[in-house]
Parts: structure tokens; C-alpha cells; sequence
């Protein structure tokens, strides 16, 4: 049974004004800075982290693995919980959990403290999704890609910034300052608090559902947006895994899973592998990541911005495959210059990949069921990447061939793109209530 099936145009002064996108952007953009904050800060800071709670890099690493486990957790949990409460408070506690977690780092004297905060950090990766989910359901039809893109490239920004001060403060020996920093997602839970509102789309699918009772006697719920009532008052999870969205809950994340098997050999043993392989020293193999890091950064807005124009699966295939020709070329030994232009074009259209990728995961899934969708293929995206991926391209370098981890990591982001032709065709600039209902 359907509501009013009237979509309303995402611009248009009845469901949005130009201004309340512009604000909600803007915070969604710095929840996911602050988000990057402490991944970031973990990273660089490691080192004299682990020396004062007496850990050696094996733990530390493993602490890692923990963490991503939680992401995925993390994002299977929020996922049913932004269709139940609605996308602002699952973004409000993502936000809370990202600060405790974080932020409590700094205070931490023992080494079973670091571990137990490190793997409970790992939900501060939960605040990517609803950050995404509240921009995607709020912003004009012709410009979601780009505006989503540019909430994403919260994250590159974010490593960038902590990045700079951590190059500032860790001289000082003073990790802890650091962390303490990580606390101001706090006083972004006020402004959001304070300015956000649930979004139309979803306000009135979360009211479809509390009228579970009613719709399931054969009463109609009048609804602005499309929504078929009798899926919407099912478990998320049978929703996601029903006839018309299984195949591409399934497909989405498959290649999900793939895609994020080169960020496990560039982001967690990049300096290792350059400095192994290419025998070149840790200061050009750390300005090599620094210039991967900002190309991701133009690379999510130019991957997102190109969704408006040519579809989000386009895009995406088209930057996948090139971001794992990339990487592989990466196997090939090569000087200063070309370990530095192979970095910058795996930035460029391999971790760029994620302004449309978020894009295609958003248009994938109806109102009624977006956020268990999104949640859960995410999840499922981390869980490769942040566990397998380390383990499995450092038993290789381990066994003395890093040219094999480059080439092998190529192929299975190449393979993650192709595979991705399975999935939904989605044209752009259409309104969500168009793509699925």
C-alpha cells in the first residue's frame, strides 16, 4: 500500500531552503573532521603512545584490527537504529561516542586501558554515515553528488589538520594534548542539537512506522514522499535482504568489502612499503602519504561533483579501476618521482572513489530502509580493510615481496570496480522518492 505519492523537489521552499543545506554542510562536514580526528591522531601519535603504556607495534597493531571490528559494529548498530530514531540523534550520539572515546585516550596509564578506549574508538568512524545520510536526504536532486562529496571530504580534511598540529605538539613529547582536542565533538553536539531537524523524508518514514498497527489493519497513512507502507513496517534487516533489495544490499557489499583493500596496504604500511621496497627514506615516504592525503581530498570532490552529470555507478567503476592500476603500478620499483605520482593518482581516484561511492550507497536504498542499507554495507567495508587487508598484505611483504602485495591489492580493487557492473544503473538527478520507494 502507498502514502500520497507526490515527491517534492528537494530545492524547493516546502521540503528545504538553500540556507538550512548550506548550515546542515557545514556540521555535517566538521562531525566528519572531527571523526577523522582520532584516527588521525592514533596514527601519528602511536609511537609515543605505545612507549608509555609499554606496548611493542604488534600489540599496537592488533589494537587496530580491534578497532575496525567495532566500526563494523558500529555501523551494523547505527545502521536499524537511523531508521527507528531518526538520522539527527544517531548522528548525535555518533558524535558523543566519537568525543568519550577519543578524548578518554588522553588519560589512559596502563596498557589494558589503551586497549580496551582503542577498540571502543573505533565507533568514531560511526559518525561518517549519518553525517552522509542527513546531506543526502536534505540537498537538492541536482547537486547531492557534490554536496555529499564535500560533507566526505570532511575526512581528509580532518587528517590534514590533525596532521599539522600533531607535527606541532608530538615534538613535545606530550601526546596527551592531542586527545584532549578530541574532546570538541561536544560542543558540535550542541549546534546540531540546537539547528538540525529530522529530515522530511525521513520524519515521515519514521511515522509510517509507528503507525505499524493501523497500516497492518489496511489503514492508509497520507505521506508527502512515496513510501510503501507495507515494506516500511518490517525489520530493517528483512527489508535490506527482501526480493528488491537483495541483489543489491548483496552486490553493494561485495565490492564495498574489495574497495577497501588498497586503503590497508597505502594507509597502514604505506611508509613501511616504501622505505622496504623503493629504498627511499621515511621523509620522502611520509611526504609521498601527505600528498596521497591531499589528492584524496580533490579527488572525493571531483568524483562526487561528476555523480550529478554521469551517475554515481559510472563513477565510481571508473575511479576504482584506475585507483587499482594505481596501486599496482606501485609494484613496479621506481624513484622519488614516481613513488610520489603513483601515491597522487591512487589518492586521486582510489580513496577519491568515496565522494561517489557515498553517493551510490545513498541513492541505493529507499527512505524506509537507507540507514540499515548504508550501515551495513559500510560496515562490511571496514571490516575488509581495517582487519584483513593489514594482515594479509604484511604476511606478503614478509615474506619478501612487496611487489606482490602492490599488484595483489591492485587487482582486487579492479576486480571490486567490475563487479560493481551487478549493481543498480542509478541516473542522476533524480529524486530519491524516484529511485526507490
Amino acid at each position: 500500500m502507498e502514502g500520497t505519492t507526490t515527491p517534492v523537489e528537494a530545492g524547493g521552499g516546502s521540503t528545504t531552503r538553500s540556507g538550512y543545506v548550506a548550515v546542515l554542510v557545514i556540521i555535517a562536514t566538521l562531525g566528519v573532521l572531527l571523526c577523522a580526528f582520532d584516527s588521525i591522531a592514533r596514527n601519528v601519535a602511536l609511537p609515543l603512545v605505545l612507549k608509555s603504556v609499554h606496548m611493542n607495534i604488534a600489540q599496537g597493531s592488533l589494537v587496530f584490527s580491534g578497532a575496525f571490528v567495532m566500526t563494523f559494529l558500529g555501523d551494523v548498530f547505527m545502521g536499524p537504529l537511523m531508521d527507528r530514531v531518526g538520522r539527527k540523534w544517531t548522528f548525535i550520539l555518533a558524535l558523543i561516542a566519537a568525543a568519550i572515546f577519543s578524548g578518554f585516550t588522553a588519560f589512559i596509564t596502563a596498557a589494558w586501558q589503551y586497549v580496551v578506549i582503542g577498540i571502543l574508538a573505533g565507533l568514531c568512524l560511526a559518525v561518517l554515515q549519518p553525517a552522509a545520510i542527513l546531506v543526502s536526504e536534505e540537498a537538492p536532486a541536482r547537486w547531492r553528488g557534490t554536496l555529499i562529496s564535500l560533507t566526505y571530504a570532511g575526512f581528509a580534511m580532518g587528517s590534514i589538520v590533525v596532521s599539522l598540529l600533531g607535527s606541532v605538539i608530538l615534538p613535545t613529547g606530550n601526546w596527551r594534548v592531542l586527545f584532549y582536542l578530541s574532546f570538541s565533538p561536544l560542543l558540535l553536539v550542541l549546534v546540531a542539537w540546537a539547528v538540525l531537524r529530522e529530515p522530511p523524508r525521513s520524519a515521515e518514514a519514521l511515522r509510517v512506522k509507528r503507525a505499524r498497527d493501523r497500516i497492518a489493519r489496511g489503514e492508509l497513512v497520507r505521506t508527502e514522499f512515496t513510501i510503501d507502507e507495507r515494506k516500511a513496517i518490517r525489520g530493517e534487516w528483512r527489508q535490506i535482504f527482501a526480493p528488491d533489495l537483495r541483489r543489491q544490499t548483496i552486490v553493494t557489499a561485495i565490492v564495498g568489502f574489495l574497495l577497501n583493500f588498497s586503503p590497508g596496504l597505502i594507509l597502514v604500511l604505506g611508509v613501511a612499503f616504501v622505505t622496504a621496497y623503493d629504498h627511499l627514506p621515511i621523509g620522502v615516504a611520509s611526504f609521498a602519504l601527505a600528498i596521497e592525503g591531499f589528492a584524496v581530498l580533490v579527488g572525493t570532490l571531483v568524483s562526487g561533483t561528476l555523480t550529478d552529470r554521469f551517475g554515481p555507478r559510472n563513477v565510481v567503476i571508473l575511479f576504482t579501476v584506475l585507483g587499482g592500476i594505481a596501486v599496482a603500478l606501485m609494484g613496479i620499483r621506481g624513484g622519488e618521482g614516481w613513488v610520489l605520482t603513483t601515491m597522487a593518482a591512487y589518492g586521486f581516484f582510489g580513496q577519491g572513489t568515496l565522494g561517489s561511492w557515498t553517493r551510490y550507497l545513498a541513492d541505493s536504498f529507499p527512505t524506509r530502509a537507507r540507514g540499515s542499507g548504508v550501515g551495513f554495507v559500510n560496515g562490511v567495508y571496514f571490516l575488509g580493510g581495517g582487519t584483513l587487508a593489514p594482515a594479509l598484505f604484511g604476511a606478503v611483504m614478509n615474506a619478501g615481496n612487496p611487489a606482490a602485495a602492490a599488484w595483489l591489492a591492485g587487482g582486487v580493487t579492479i576486480l571490486g570496480g567490475l563487479i560493481l557492473f551487478l549493481g543498480r544503473s542509478i541516473q542522476p538527478r533524480r529524486e530519491l522518492e524516484e529511485i526507490a520507494s
